[in-house]
């Protein structure tokens, strides 16, 4: 009996420990997209460059803090190909290519958006 009311603990913990993980996640993501949505896009859009770099600057050094956590719960694919989005987004508001920054950086709030709903706790992604 011992042994099993141990495995229930330690369940627990590993699931409470996600829980907190998800909504942590959850928030940081969100705030991504949000970001890229309202301010760089439309800076791109208005070729306002050297804002766009620095707000994108900022959420890409906020995204290498929250991979390093993410790394323990997420699929590394997934985790590196984000990685490489940014980094071209990156370049191409740096090279101020609008339209390949306006895509790249469209792929890469949706590829937030799968991150973080691939890797939830619900049944779909149980079963």
């Amino acid at each position: 009996m011992r042994n099993f009311i141990v495995s229930v603990i330690c369940l627990g913990l590993l699931i409470g420990a996600w829980c907190i993980f998800d909504n942590y996640s959850d928030t940081r993501l969100q705030s991504y997209i949000d970001q890229i949505e309202t301010a760089i896009i439309p800076e791109v859009e208005a070729s306002d460059w050297d804002k766009a770099y620095d707000d994108f600057a900022a959420v890409s050094d906020s995204w290498h803090k929250y991979k390093k956590s993410a790394a323990f719960f997420l699929d590394t694919d997934a985790i590196n190909e984000t990685d490489y989005s940014i980094a071209r987004a990156k370049y191409y508001i740096k090279a101020k290519d609008d339209s390949n920054s306006t895509g790249e950086l469209a792929c890469l709030k949706e590829q937030m958006t799968f991150l973080h709903y691939n890797e939830s706790l619900s049944p779909g992604n149980i079963f």
